[in-house]
Formats: structure tokens, C-alpha cells, sequence
């Protein structure tokens, strides 16, 4: 037969080729014309005139709004809808003759249409939308018994296609047969399939693998493993299905929607089994414990009390401390643990609900519960609500079909916001906050999420705006609430918190992580709106990855990272959740409500399915991750032990901290005024000035004005701006704010004032900076979930926001660490106030420095300053003892889930072993196999350090016999056949095929050619490689500093001083003394202030007699020996990247050392609290830093060593700039080692000359000095 010229310009394809569309036809009366629907041929004629009568009514006397009657249109216009759809599915019915005339006289003119009257969308089920849904629940609990037969036929053989459908025999005599378009995954046919009223039609379809696409009179069946095929590849892709779904779109999505209530119906039965086995072990274990039975099967069911467990254990117990107050008995298992609490309450036993179980073993698996709050609780879980899963008011909607399990009811939620709306009235009950209430209402304005009145989706357009989802620690989606408000209002969370309690036993004690944990603390204790019990049994915790929103106080108390016995738990799992599903934003946001929900439910069993099975993942990511337990306790250890103070030390410093940081505010003055606001953000304005008067200054230039007029405008310009600057700087000293503070009276008013700038400068800067972060949160989760996917518009928009307010952001840090720079200068140790320390240009290290959050110390101290505020390496310890404390808590508790799993498994294994050996349930039986097949597979899944598998093969193997113990069933003898072994031929064993296969030599050739490719891409790579980014190696700077001498180092050699020589200095007149600038040297001036010292034995040296000395012996040396491979950098060097000074700066003054070309360079280094001089011998080359105290401290070298290695990356990085070769571009893992480990000074004030003598030892080329303090005394 000849085709058509379209349809042979069609490009062909392979397999069952694509789906071809014939063009539409002009005119074609099908399409265009109405179509008219006939009840009946009886009464038509009396009917159409009745019809005409009424509408020529209705416009001669229309009726009222009031009056209208209600109509059944709708459910008449849905019965024909459906009638006709099933009609047109059929495709072999014959093509009906032209309609005969309705009436033969003319007809008459149809009155006129309003424009404004429109038909409206019908969105709300009807009648025969009910009667269709009624007949499908009746179908599928009939074909339950249907699906489980052709499941035990079929099951683990290939998939069977019918031919034909014979019929099979029965007693009535109503026979009938009904034409069938049946699909494949791979094709369709037509099948006619008999049935009659004892075998219905929906029964043969599921018995012979289809299911029916309509509840009645079904003209497309589906195949069951297409279904299923559908199924999961909706799982994981969430795809829509249109392409697919076009040529049968109602029929395949029916059967897709109750499959799925067919698979529930199944698995519902299935779980009805497994609970009554599991009621049987329960019962069978009580009466063995009553009757003093075989105690072994309470064991191996996995339900056997703690005490039973432990005495299998091995009798060699070796105590592991955890945390306080916890021990942890170690066996020759890790897994296994006997917690003992010292002065705690004993755990009560108990489980939880099936469904928690089944959720998340690790958490709810276990028996014992009741653990105390503060020692972390027995379940950790986190909340966090989501408006990016929206549902269209204007979308349609179905009768209820499926009782969700995640997703609690709405009435249950309403009832809680009824229960909070009426508790809010009452007045609030007395409560003592853990933090200042007024520190809870900043986080609670600086977050969206406690501000339930703040609409976030137009309820307009959406009726359904969000997801409220719970999930636990391990990630696992638990249950889920339908939000339908505009705002995400308190009773989401409570209802979820409260729903979870009601299935855990009643002294369960749980951690909640939610963004805004402080707010619902407090909201929970001012207002009744829980019960006093369940209150008590509950702590709430803020995520640790949104901490910086909140205050450092609030934090103090909140942040799970310093909260004792949270472990590791960050709250983030409700993020990860949003980007598993957030596939599903855009297919649920247009369908049916109730299939909106169906959808969600079904999508989240999936997603805690897959948590389940990878949980020994976890696990093992959790103690062997890159940011693992192991791992972090080792870097925690190092710096606890490199910050050389008592570990009780630093937690006393630790309680003075929070108790201090929590109270302080309560009592420290009101918050910034609005005129201090607005004079700040003046200042900002002045100063953005500066960089567009630059940026003026170069465009001039390139435009050819005249250079003079240029510069004398510029000039002008960039004056009145510094001018402006003063001048805003006297209008805030004209408010007066120093006068609040009577307890720093005495303190020099210079120093008062720069103090106040720099609090309220700090604080301007953590606003601004929050506002960034929350910038690039909206852009680092668009790819994480919580957002969908910023389009190229918006995504630049944001970008350009933070770019414009990044400069100015920058030069507020600037100017806060110019102010601290000043108050260093003008500090005073004797008024007992702090100097705040400067703040990370980098805004990525901005972001996780803690000491953003502080505010700067505006008070005096009683006796002295907090050594944890005050002394940089009791910080870092009581850091580094939080993190070890944490790794011990997780370490810990990953040994209770390890617990948990495995006894979850052996109760689960046990209830199908159990259920497969008994005979009633034998319909079900391969289900059963396939779920022990399951089960046994996660073994090697959930297999770790905590758990072996040994352990996990045991509950595996015990399962079996316990319920071969229950049905007292005599166990079979299993043989174990030896393998049998055939000894190879010698002369096989050494054949060589290398010499007589020439495809060998090919390959070895092909080897070589692909070798040199790898060469060539590897040293491209490498070049590639080299080019990297400046900041980022100055800010991946890193040494780790050893406290032990090095193997090697060169000792400098005595110096023999006559021990009679006169200890007395001569006298000599003192003046005023300058050396022009010469190679190396710069120019050195010495005040007579300064040479004075040098003279008197017991003066301090300072800066300017270091540099200059140091300056003097390199000059001397190379006179003596003709050149020096030696660098002398400045003591102000430090200082300048300290308080982060440009590259220019920098550049400026330390070029003329030259230190590129020189192989060591020496740093002295002053202490300005201890007024002690030391000095750093860098040797870029080796990697390596000699750290030189003449007391032989450790304390203060750790911030140190980390800004000389930002100091030596930022030199080398300036150097490369210029275009010379440094000696080393790798900044990662150097070391740093003392070269005095024992204190050679005893005197307080011969630290200069130490540090000096240190420097000729390194121009003489040895690296430590030999003197002692007797010749140190007579030089």
C-alpha cells in the first residue's frame, strides 16, 4: 500500500519506531463540530422542545443569583465525559453512519450568549468521580487473592505473555467476553478474555499478569511488570511520563494510581502476618521467662533483656570513658556496649511504634530507654519547612484514596493550632529563658521561619504552600505535614514533635534540631501548649549550619556542637531530604490534590527504604570520613596538646565563658541607637566614595584631558571626601555614647572612644555580613534541594548584589581592624580590658570564625582579664576539647545504633522465619521468601567496625532457630560437601604465551603509544595546575607545630668571653645616630632614647632596637664575609598581615631584602601582653619553622605560626606578581619545632638579646645559639 509524502519524508528508526502523528485536516467536521450526546430515542423529541423552551425562558426572565436551583450538570456532563473516553478507546468498534435529522422543520435561531458568562472549570470531584473511586476499592480488595496467585506463579521466572485467554470452568451460566487492548513494555495487542459473575473480569486480567485500566468494562488492560517497571523509575527520576502517557494517558494513569493501592492492599496483609508472628515470639518469650524455660530464645529473637545479652559477651571487660558521667564496657566486639550511668536514672524498657521501627532502626530499635537530656537524649531528629512544594488551588481534585503513613491529617494539625491560638491568650506562665529574652528576639527577627504572620506564598494562587518534614539523625524522612497557611506557624512543628512522642514509649527522651530552636523553647515554656510531661522529655538544639544567624549567646546554649552529649548531629538532614525530593516540585504542583499527597507518601516510604539500606554506610562515614570521628579526634588531640594548658584548665575557662557571655548582656547597656545606625551607614556611604573617585581617576586617564586639571580635581575630590570622613567621626563623638559606660572610668578617653567604634562597628559588620551568607545560602542550595534551581536571571541578580555589597562589607572589616590596630597601640594591661582581635577579609573564612558572633568587651574585669578571652590558645584548646568531646559522644552512640540494627534485624528476621514455616500462610509464602532475601542481604550492607559479621551472621542464623524452637520442629542435618580439588599439570602451569601470542606484543605496544598520551595530558595537567588563584593559597597556609626538638640542627659554636671581663657597661655620651639605606639595609635611625637601652643592662629593648641591631649585624656580616643568604624581615611585618594591609603595602617594605633569593628568613616577633621578644627562623625550602623562646614556652605560638605562614604564602605570592622565583609555592603541611624546649632566661628583661643572638647565629649559618645566660649577660 503506497504511503503518503509526509509520512515517507519521516526519518525511520529502529525497534518499534516513533510515534507518528497524522496531520490535522481543514475543516474537518470531527474536530470542529459539536458533539451531541443522546439519552435516549424514546423521548429526544419531547426533550430538545422542553430544552428550547427553557433557554427562550431564561432570556426573556432570567432568573436570580438566589434562585437557582442547584443541578446535577455537572455529575451528567462527568457520567458522559467517561462514556464517551471509554468509547473512544475502543479502537475496532465500527465507524458509526451520519446522525439522522433531530427534527425536520427548520431550525430557529439560538437566543444570544452574554460575553461575560464563561463556563468555570470544574475542580472539586462529582458524583461518578465518587461511584468510579467506590468501584475501584471494592475491585482491589477482590483482586488481593488474585495478584498473590500469579505472584507464587511467576516469581523468579521469566514473564509470561497469553496468547489467548482460555475460560475456565464454573457453575454459572452468565458467560460473556469482552475485547481487550493489552500492554507490553515492549508492544501491545488485542486479547478477548472471557469472564462471568463468579469470575470478574478485573480478577482474570490480574490472574494472567494485566490490570485493568477502568473499574468496569475496561477496554486497555496494563502488564503488572510494566507497572512495576513504572514504578521504580519514578522513584528515581520523577519523571511526569508524557511520553509515555500520550497515546493512553487516562487509561495508564489509572493503572498506575491502583497498582499502587493494589501493592499497598498486598503489602498490608503481608505486615499483618509478620505482626501476629511477632506477637507469637513476644508471647513465647514470656512465658520462657515465667516458667524459667530455655532462656536462649529470648536471646536469639533479638527481644531478650540487656542483662541476658551481656552474659554471652566475654568476661574480659575493658572501661572506655565516652563522655561524663558515661562508660562504655568495650568487648572484643566495638559494637557491642553496656551503657552505666553514674548517678543517672536507670533506662526503663520499652520499643517503639512498628512504624518507627521499621523507619529507622538505629534510632528506634533499641529497649532501654529514658537517657537524660543533658546527656544527649535517646532520639535525635530535626524540622524544617519547605515552600517550594506548592499545589494550584486552580488544579482539580479526586476522592479520597490513600491513607497516608508520613503525612499526618490535617484535622490533627488544625487541633494543635486551635490548642496554641487559645493558649496564647492566657497569660504567660512564669519561665526563667536561658538566654536574655532580648537576644531571643533578635534571632527570632533575624529568621523568616519564627514569623508564622509573614506570608510566603500567595494563597491566592496556591492552596496547599509547603512541606513541614521531621527526619532523624540518620536522614530518615519520618513524617511529614501539609502546610496550608501562608506563614510556617508553630503548630507544624508541635503537631509533628507531638505526633512522634505519642509512638515512643512514655520515658523516651528526644533532641529536637530545628533553625529556630530557641524560639520554640521559649515559646513552649511561657505558654501551656504542650503537656508538662512531654515537655520535660524534650530539649530543643539550633542547626549547626545556620548558627551564624543566631547571637553568640544564644548559641552558647543552643548550637549542638557545644551542647554536651549531641555528638555530631547538625540538623541538616531536613536539607538533604528537600534536595532528594525536590524532583517532585514540578510533577506535584498541577495534579490532584489528594494525588499531590499520594505522590509525596509514597516517594518519602521510598526515600527511608533507601536510608534503611545504608545505614552501615553511614556508619562507616561516620568513623572513617574524611570528617569522621577518627580523623577529627586526631586534629582535636593535636591541638589540645600543642595549646599546652590542663584539659581541667580549659573546661573551668569554658564554664566561666557561657556563665559570663549569657549574663553579660542582661545588664550590659541598651542596643545601638538609631543615631549611631545612621552615622555608620554615613560613614560607609563616605568611604565607598573613595574607590569611585580611583576608578574616576583611571577612566580620565585614558579619555586624553589634561593631566594637570585632572589631578588638581581629583586632588580636590579625594579632600573634601577625607574632610567628610573627620567630619563624621566628630558627630559620633558628639553623641556622647562614652558617657553610658561609668565602669570605664579612668580609662584614657582615646582609647574609650576607639573601643565603642569598634563595638559598634563589629556589630554593623555581623549584620551585613549575616545578610551575605543568607545571599550565598539562596545560591549554594538552589543545587542542594531547599530551592529550586535559580534561573540565569535571577541567579545573576544575585550575584550582583553580592558583589555590590561586598566592597563595602570588606571596607567596614578594614576599618574595624584598623581600630583594633589603635587600641593595641593605646592599651594600657593595667585597665584590665581586652583588645578585641581583627576580623578574616575572606568572607569564606569569615563565615566559621566564632569570634564574629562576640561582641567586643566594653567592661572591666573584677581581678584580671579571662584567660578564655584574652589568651588565643585557651580559645583554641576549649575548641579542639569541644570537638574531642563531640567525636567521644558520636563515638558512643553510633555504638547503641550499631546495637539497636542488630537487634531490629534478628526481631525481623525471626517474625518472617516464622511466618514462612507456618502453613496458614502459605498464599503469601513467596513474599515471604522475598522479604527474608531482603533482610539478608543488608548483612553485608550494614557490616562495620561496630557491628561485624560475625555478630550480624549470628542474628542471621539464631533467627531460624527460634522459630524452629516456637513450632518445635526437629532440625534438619545440613551437609557440607567437601569440594573436590584437581592438581594443574606442571607443564601447563609454566606455559608462556607472551612469545608464541603476536597479540600480546600489540598490546604492549599500544601500552607504550597510550603512555606517552598519558604524559603529555599529565604534564598538561600540571601546567594547568600551577596557575592557581592567590587568595586561595595565602588562605590554605597551614604548619602543624611539634613540640620536640628536630632530629638534627646545628648548634652555634661557644664564644669564649673571659670570665673577667668587667660586667659594667663604660660610659659613653649618647647621640643621635643614622645610617643611610645600603643594598639590603634600609635606612636606620637611632634615637639616643633607644641607644640608651642597648647601654643600661636591665632596659627592655623595643621594636625600633630590634629592627635596627638586626639590621646592623647582617650589615657587619656581610662586610666580615662578603654576602649573607639570609633575609630580616621586620617586627612590624607580622603586625601589617596581622591587620590585613594590602599587597602593596607589604611589597613596599620588605622589597629590599630581597627574600625570594634567600634561602632563610628571620622574623622576630613580639608578645605585647607578656612584653617578651621571640624569634622564627623560616626556611621556605625545607618547609620548615624553628620556633626560638628564650623561655621555652608554647604558649602564644599557635595563632603566631598560623600568621607567618599567611605572612610567608602572601611574600612568595607578591614575589611570583613581580616576576621572581620563589623558593617553595606549596603552603601546606609544614612543620614547626622549637629549638629550646627548657627556659635559658630567668630574668625578665634579656629577651631582646636573646632574640638577637638568636639572629647572628643564623647569619653565621648554624640555627640556634650557644650562649648561656652568664655570656648572655656580657655581651
Amino acid at each position: 500500500m503506497a504511503t503518503s509524502q509526509i509520512r515517507r519524508r519521516q526519518p525511520t528508526s529502529s525497534g518499534h519506531g516513533k510515534h507518528f502523528t497524522s496531520p490535522a485536516r481543514k475543516d474537518y467536521r470531527k474536530k470542529s463540530g459539536s458533539k451531541v450526546y443522546i439519552r435516549d430515542h424514546t423521548g429526544r423529541y419531547p426533550g430538545l422542545h422542553a430544552r428550547l423552551l427553557q433557554l427562550r425562558n431564561s432570556v426573556d426572565h432570567p432568573p436570580l443569583e438566589d434562585d437557582v436551583a442547584p443541578s446535577n450538570e455537572d455529575d451528567i456532563e462527568g457520567d458522559l465525559s467517561y462514556q464517551d473516553d471509554i468509547r473512544d478507546m475502543d479502537y475496532d468498534e465500527e465507524p458509526q453512519g451520519s446522525e439522522p435529522l433531530l427534527d425536520p422543520s427548520p431550525p430557529l435561531p439560538c437566543p444570544p450568549t452574554p460575553d461575560h458568562i464563561k463556563t468555570k472549570r470544574r475542580i472539586l470531584p462529582n458524583t461518578a468521580d465518587f461511584n468510579e473511586y467506590r468501584h475501584w476499592q471494592e475491585n482491589v480488595e477482590q483482586m488481593v487473592d488474585a495478584y498473590l496467585s500469579y505472584t507464587n506463579r511467576t516469581l523468579g521466572k521469566p514473564v509470561e505473555r497469553s496468547e489467548v485467554i482460555l475460560r475456565q470452568d464454573c457453575d454459572c451460566n452468565e458467560f460473556k467476553e469482552s475485547s481487550i487492548t493489552c500492554l507490553y513494555y515492549d508492544h501491545f495487542r488485542k486479547l478477548q478474555v472471557p469472564y462471568c459473575v463468579c469470575q470478574p473480569l478485573h480478577e482474570v486480567l490480574v490472574l494472567h499478569g494485566l490490570f485493568p485500566s477502568a473499574p468496569q468494562q475496561p477496554k486497555v488492560a496494563v502488564s503488572l511488570e510494566l507497572l512495576g517497571l513504572y514504578r521504580a523509575m519514578f522513584e528515581r527520576s520523577c519523571d511526569a511520563g508524557q511520553r509515555i502517557l500520550d497515546p493512553y494517558r487516562r487509561s495508564l494513569t489509572s493503572a498506575i494510581q491502583w497498582h499502587d493501592t493494589l501493592q499497598i492492599e498486598v503489602q498490608l496483609r503481608l505486615d499483618t502476618v509478620l505482626v501476629s508472628c511477632n506477637s507469637i515470639l513476644k508471647d513465647y518469650r514470656a512465658s520462657q521467662l515465667r516458667y524459667g524455660g530455655d532462656t536462649a530464645v529470648a536471646d536469639i529473637t533479638g527481644i531478650a533483656s540487656d542483662e541476658a545479652a551481656s552474659a554471652t559477651e566475654p568476661a574480659a571487660l575493658q572501661p572506655v570513658l565516652c563522655n561524663e558521667g558515661v562508660t562504655v564496657l568495650a568487648t572484643g566486639q566495638p559494637g557491642l556496649a553496656e551503657i552505666q550511668t553514674t548517678g543517672e536514672p536507670a533506662l526503663v524498657r520499652g520499643e517503639a511504634d512498628r512504624q518507627l521501627q521499621k523507619l529507622c532502626p538505629a534510632c528506634f530499635g533499641g529497649s532501654r530507654w529514658g537517657r537524660h537530656l543533658d546527656e544527649g537524649g535517646d532520639v535525635h531528629m530535626a524540622l524544617d519547612g519547605n515552600f517550594h512544594h506548592r499545589h494550584q488551588a486552580s488544579s482539580s481534585d479526586g476522592p479520597h484514596f490513600h491513607d497516608a503513613h508520613q503525612i499526618i491529617p490535617k484535622d490533627q494539625v488544625d487541633a494543635v493550632g486551635n490548642r496554641i491560638d487559645a493558649a496564647r491568650k492566657r497569660p504567660a506562665r512564669k519561665f526563667r529563658p536561658k538566654v536574655p529574652e532580648e537576644v531571643i528576639q533578635e534571632c527570632q527577627d533575624s529568621h523568616t521561619a519564627a514569623d508564622g504572620r509573614k506570608a510566603k506564598t500567595d494563597m491566592g494562587h496556591f492552596d496547599d504552600t509547603g512541606l513541614m518534614a521531621m527526619v532523624c539523625r540518620h536522614d530518615v524522612p519520618l513524617f511529614v505535614a501539609n502546610i496550608d497557611t501562608p506563614g510556617e506557624q508553630q503548630k507544624y512543628g508541635v503537631a509533628l514533635m507531638e505526633h512522634v512522642l505519642t509512638l515512643l514509649p512514655p520515658q523516651a527522651t528526644c533532641m529536637f534540631i530545628i533553625d529556630v530552636g530557641c524560639v520554640f523553647d521559649v515559646s513552649l515554656n511561657k505558654y501551656e501548649i504542650i503537656a508538662d510531661d512531654a515537655l520535660n522529655r524534650i530539649k530543643f538544639c539550633t542547626s549547626a549550619m545556620h548558627a551564624y544567624a543566631h547571637q553568640w549567646s544564644c548559641q552558647l546554649k543552643y548550637n549542638p556542637r557545644l551542647q554536651k552529649g549531641m555528638g555530631l548531629s547538625d540538623g541538616e538532614g531536613v536539607e538533604r531530604l528537600w534536595s532528594r525530593i525536590r524532583r517532585l516540585i514540578g510533577v506535584t504542583r498541577t495534579m490532584g490534590r489528594r494525588r499531590r499527597l499520594w505522590i509525596i507518601d509514597r516517594f518519602l516510604a521510598s526515600v527511608a527504604q533507601d536510608h534503611r539500606e545504608e545505614l552501615g554506610q553511614w556508619i562507616r562515614h561516620k568513623l572513617d570520613g574524611e570528617k569522621g570521628i577518627k580523623k577529627e579526634t586526631a586534629r582535636a588531640e593535636k591541638v589540645v596538646e600543642a595549646c599546652a594548658v590542663e584539659e581541667d584548665v580549659l573546661r573551668k575557662e569554658w564554664e566561666d565563658q557561657v556563665e559570663t557571655q549569657t549574663s553579660i548582656r542582661a545588664h550590659a547597656p541598651a542596643r545601638l541607637k538609631k543615631e549611631v545606625d545612621a552615622v555608620l551607614s554615613l560613614q560607609t556611604e563616605i568611604g565607598s566614595l573613595e574607590k569611585t573617585i580611583e576608578d574616576t581617576r583611571g577612566n580620565l586617564s585614558h579619555l586624553g584631558a589634561s593631566a594637570k586639571d585632572v589631578k588638581a580635581s581629583l586632588n580636590a575630590l579625594t579632600q573634601c571626601q577625607a574632610g567628610l570622613y573627620t567630619q563624621v567621626e566628630r558627630l559620633y563623638a558628639s553623641l556622647n555614647v562614652q558617657d553610658k559606660f561609668p565602669e570605664l572610668a579612668g580609662v584614657d578617653v582615646e582609647f574609650v572612644r576607639t573601643l565603642l567604634l569598634a563595638r559598634d562597628m563589629k556589630t554593623n559588620i555581623r549584620k551585613r555580613a549575616i545578610g551575605s551568607f543568607m545571599e550565598w545560602e539562596r545560591l549554594d542550595q538552589a543545587a542542594g534541594g531547599k530551592h529550586q534551581a535559580l534561573g540565569t536571571k535571577i541567579h545573576q541578580k544575585t550575584r550582583q548584589a553580592i558583589t555590590k555589597r561586598t566592597p563595602a562589607l570588606l571596607r567596614s572589616i578594614r576599618t574595624f581592624n584598623k581600630y583594633c590596630a589603635k587600641l593595641s597601640d593605646l592599651h594600657d594591661p593595667s585597665w584590665l580590658i581586652p583588645v578585641p582581635d581583627p576580623l578574616p577579609t575572606n568572607l569564606s573564612h569569615l563565615r566559621d570564625d566564632s569570634s564574629l558572633m562576640e561582641d567586643v568587651w566594653i567592661a572591666r574585669t573584677n581581678e584580671r582579664v579571662p584567660r578564655w578571652l584574652d589568651d588565643s590558645d585557651v580559645r583554641n584548646g576549649i575548641r579542639a576539647l569541644m570537638k574531642r568531646d563531640r567525636c567521644r559522644e558520636e563515638r558512643c552512640r553510633l555504638g547503641i545504633e550499631g546495637d539497636n540494627m542488630c537487634a531490629q534485624l534478628s526481631r525481623e528476621l525471626s517474625e518472617v522465619e516464622l511466618a514462612i514455616l507456618m502453613p496458614e500462610h502459605h498464599a503469601l509464602h513467596p513474599l515471604l521468601l522475598e522479604h527474608r532475601t531482603q533482610l539478608r542481604l543488608l548483612q553485608p550492607q550494614w557490616t562495620s567496625v561496630l557491628q561485624s559479621n560475625v555478630r550480624i551472621q549470628s542474628a542471621i542464623a539464631n533467627a531460624a532457630d527460634a522459630a524452629i524452637h516456637i513450632l518445635g520442629i526437629q532440625p534438619s542435618i545440613d551437609l557440607n560437601w567437601v569440594p573436590t580439588v584437581i592438581a594443574e599439570s606442571p607443564e601447563l602451569v609454566y606455559h608462556d604465551i607472551t612469545i608464541d601470542d603476536p597479540s600480546v606484543i600489540a598490546s604492549q605496544e599500544s601500552l607504550v603509544e597510550d603512555s606517552e598520551g598519558v604524559m603529555a595530558e599529565d604534564a598538561l595537567e600540571d601546567e594547568i595546575d600551577g596557575l592557581l588563584d592567590s587568595n586561595s593559597m595565602v588562605e590554605a597556609a597551614t604548619a602543624e607545630v611539634v613540640w620536640k626538638l628536630p632530629v638534627q640542627y646545628l648548634i652555634e659554636d661557644p664564644i669564649d668571653i673571659s670570665e673577667d671581663a668587667p660586667n659594667v657597661a663604660v660610659p659613653v655620651k649618647i647621640l643621635h645616630r643614622a645610617l643611610a639605606a645600603s643594598g639590603p639595609r634600609s635606612r636606620v635611625s637611632y634615637e639616643t632614647s633607644d641607644i640608651a637601652r642597648f647601654v643600661s643592662p636591665t632596659a627592655l629593648l623595643n621594636d625600633e632596637c630590634i629592627n635596627g641591631a638586626a639590621l646592623l649585624l647582617q650589615s657587619h656580616f656581610i662586610h666580615e664575609f662578603g654576602g649573607s643568604d639570609v633575609a630580616i624581615l621586620s617586627t612590624h611585618d607580622l603586625v601589617r598581615v596581622r591587620y590585613g594591609v594590602s599587597d602593596d603595602d607589604l611589597w613596599r617594605n620588605t622589597k629590599r631584602s630581597q627574600y625570594w633569593a634567600k634561602s632563610a628568613w628571620l622574623l622576630p616577633i613580639h608578645h605585647k601582653d607578656d612584653h617578651h621578644w621571640v624569634l622564627c627562623a623560616i626556611y621556605p625550602s625545607k618547609k620548615q619553622l624553628h620556633l626560638i623562646d628564650s623561655f621555652g614556652e608554647r604558649r602564644g605560638w599557635l595563632p603566631d605560626v598560623k600568621d607567618i605562614m599567611k605572612l610567608v604564602a602572601r611574600l612568595s605570592v607578591i614575589a611570583s606578581a613581580k616576576g621572581h622565583i620563589t623558593p617553595q609555592d606549596d603552603f601546606c603541611s609544614w612543620k614547626a619545632s622549637p629549638l629550646i624546649i627548657r627556659s635559658v632566661q630567668t630574668n625578665a628583661y634579656d629577651c631582646g638579646v636573646w632574640t638577637l643572638a638568636g639572629i647572628w647565629a643564623v647569619l653565621r649559618g648554624f640555627e640556634v645559639t650557644s650562649h648561656t645566660e652568664m655570656t648572655i649577660s656580657r655581651i
